[in-house]
């Protein structure tokens, strides 16, 4: 399977919305997902096989040199085929070469799958941020330095 890595455009959108909507039990509404796409692509990848996305990392670049990973999902056909992990470490190219220091994400703390990504990715646990989900779920907050 040959897996083609991209910046975003917003006629991606569709496509990624229907990967948060069948990865997330509170997906993002589609606008937030088009607006993250329109004004982050530069720091965003998607994952692409056979010309159909199948995964996203959305990434905003923020002050003091960090990039903060703001959504990452896989379309569940394409699960535990490594995908998840190009897009991080991809990502992690992507932010050196733009000069940046960190990359620092939330995580809803009960979600084992992820966070296991992350640590074995290198990401630690900073902290938690009680009740930061709207619907009251707690998140870590882990953070990775790129050397």
């Amino acid at each position: 399977m040959k897996v083609k890595l991209r910046n975003p455009t917003f006629v991606d959108a569709r496509q990624i919305y229907e990967i948060e909507r069948r990865s997330f039990e509170h997906p993002h509404p589609f606008l937030v997902i088009l607006s993250e796409v329109t004004l982050h692509s530069d720091t965003s990848l998607v994952a692409e096989v056979g010309g159909r996305v199948v995964g996203y990392a959305l990434a905003a670049k923020e002050v003091g040199r960090k990039l903060h990973l703001l959504n990452l999902a896989v379309h569940p056909d394409y699960r535990r085929m490594g995908i998840g992990k190009l897009l991080l470490q991809s990502l992690e190219k992507l932010a050196k070469r733009k000069g940046l220091k960190e990359i620092y994400l939330e995580v809803e703390e009960d979600n084992e799958v992820a966070k296991s990504l992350y640590k074995k990715l290198g990401y630690v646990e900073k902290g938690r941020i009680k009740e930061y989900y709207p619907w009251g779920k707690n998140a870590i907050v882990m953070v990775k330095k790129i050397s």
